[in-house]
């Protein structure tokens, strides 16, 4: 007995179908078993026969290559029509490839060029201009950092790593050896959080550390002396102008007894001192008759104050501290002791922060971040709340990849957290710079890690040391852009003056 042809189609359209259903309601990522993954074709992947290609990053490479400083000043103050011939027929293009800080407000622009006027005045001032650069793992091991640090020292002045911790969580040896003792303890504010401390008093770092053991209810001293040591050394990677510095700072508050702070130089003992009891913050200051690249600081005492950083600065000029956090999303600011932040900001004269968050939110994949709006706003206001006129720049979040089956693809989410990130810097009177469309926006991530040479890392989220430099000229670049028309407003603003009188 044969079965009739229509039957036969009848039941292969029926089995088509179910796979059609199944194939609409299984999950996009698949279901994860152990170390497997069960998938199912989409819909989209049975009836389209268009791959979504990679972002071409080409042009990004080869225009970053061509600007300089120079070029980028003529772009951005030169009239078209003034332009030489040899630069006219691209500098509309090579503008355009500029990728430009945004701003919301001309207040946000006028905080800005207050920094800007900091920067112009930083090589005859009485201390450093500072500006800290908090981030999150994108900029650890002074990537990024480095690069802005050493192009601004270069136009302004100034020398050093800037302010680092005691102990370094993150490989800092691009930038300085560092070494410590043992016996340190450490406490943060983001990782592994000791939740016995009592206070909030982290400092500029979101961190201290300590030479003795400290308890929930103060530090303990004891009948016993303790001594700890940290030392510094140039580096033979690091940029020439971070390899020597004219002073070293140290901060530190709330020790119950006195302790004594030492500072070898190349070797030798240079200074010594006793610090008494403190309740408040303090500073160690050393100042080098000559620039100084190797020394270490041994402490002694009964009890240690609590160590918000060491300063390793030029005596004017830039200073740009690196501070990286790992797993943290910038919400940090309104977790600390406000009254020791705001002395430790203005005691460190910072001009400018920039913040580079959003990666840690990214793998969290929900539909809407009003919630990291929300928070994320509540840190700029608080910022602004301890520095009304300092100026912020928010780094947003750059392209991270998910594997879907062979093929590397953005984050469904990165524009909405992106766009989170934008929403709560114009609400907050800050800049934002948008480095997910500087890289070349959707699906470029994949791209900078089959660059040849690669640009980034096989994680498809973090830049590697050459792609990292990359993306500092670019956001330099940016910087530029404005400080140059700065300038040039400046310079007609004293001419109508001029001509007024």
């Amino acid at each position: 007995m044969s079965i009739r042809p229509v039957i036969t189609f009848l039941f292969v359209l029926s089995v088509l179908t179910i796979l059609l259903i199944l194939s609409a309601v299984f999950p996009s990522q698949g279901i994860h078993i152990g170390k497997f993954s069960l998938r199912f074709a989409t819909p989209h992947d049975i009836f389209s026969s268009v791959e979504e290609g990679y972002a071409d990053i080409s042009d990004i490479i080869n225009t970053n290559e061509t600007l300089n400083d120079s070029l980028i000043s003529l772009l951005s103050t030169t009239p078209e029509e003034e332009i030489m011939d040899t630069v006219r027929a691209n500098a509309d293009s090579l503008r355009k490839s500029i990728p430009r800080l945004k701003f919301a407000r001309n207040s946000t622009k006028k905080k800005l060029y207050k920094a800007f006027a900091a920067f112009d005045q930083a090589s005859t001032a009485s201390k450093p201009v500072r500006i800290m650069h908090y981030g999150d793992s994108q900029i650890e091991g002074d990537r990024i950092t480095s690069y802005v640090r050493n192009k601004l020292q270069a136009k302004f002045g100034g020398m050093g790593p800037g302010l680092v911790p005691v102990e370094q969580v993150y490989d800092f040896s691009f930038s300085i050896l560092q070494e410590t003792s043992p016996g340190w303890e450490r406490y943060t504010l983001y990782g592994t959080i000791d939740t016995t401390l009592a206070h909030k008093r982290y400092g500029a770092l979101a961190n201290f550390c300590r030479f003795t053991p400290y308890g929930s209810s103060g530090g303990k001293g004891t009948d016993a002396n303790h001594e700890a040591w940290v030392s510094f050394a140039p580096s033979g990677y690091s940029y020439s102008n971070t390899k020597h510095f004219q002073q070293c700072r140290v901060f530190f508050s709330h020790n119950t007894k006195p302790f004594m702070a030492e500072i070898y130089e190349d070797g030798a003992l240079a200074d010594a001192d006793m610090y008494p009891a403190s309740s408040s913050l303090k500073t160690i200051k050393w100042l080098f008759d000559q620039p100084v690249s190797d020394i270490k600081i041994v402490f002694r005492g009964e009890d240690s104050p609590d160590i918000y950083g060491i300063a390793l600065d030029g005596v004017n000029g830039i200073a740009v501290d690196n501070i990286p956090m790992r797993g943290n999303s910038g919400l940090i600011f309104t977790k600390m002791d406000s009254k020791l932040l705001k002395a430790h900001f203005e005691e460190l004269n910072v001009k400018l922060i920039i913040l580079q968050f959003g990666g840690n939110i990214v793998p969290h994949v929900i539909n809407d971040y009003s919630y990291y709006e929300k928070l994320f706003y509540n840190q700029l206001a608080e910022l602004r709340q301890l520095l009304p006129d300092v100026a912020i720049i928010v780094i947003g979040v750059a392209d991270m990849s998910v594997k879907e089956r062979s093929r590397y693809v953005s984050y469904p989410n990165i524009e909405k957290v992106r766009d989170a990130l934008k929403k709560a810097s114009f609400r907050a009177d800050a800049a934002y710079w948008d480095v997910y469309e500087a890289m070349g926006g959707k699906n470029s991530m994949p791209s900078w890690v089959f660059a040849d040479p690669p640009l980034a890392s096989s994680d498809f989220v973090h830049f590697n040391p050459r792609g990292a430099r990359l993306i500092a000229n670019m956001f330099y670049n940016a910087l530029l852009y404005e400080y140059n028309q700065y300038t040039h407003q400046s310079k007609k603003n004293e001419e109508t003056v001029a001509q007024e009188n």
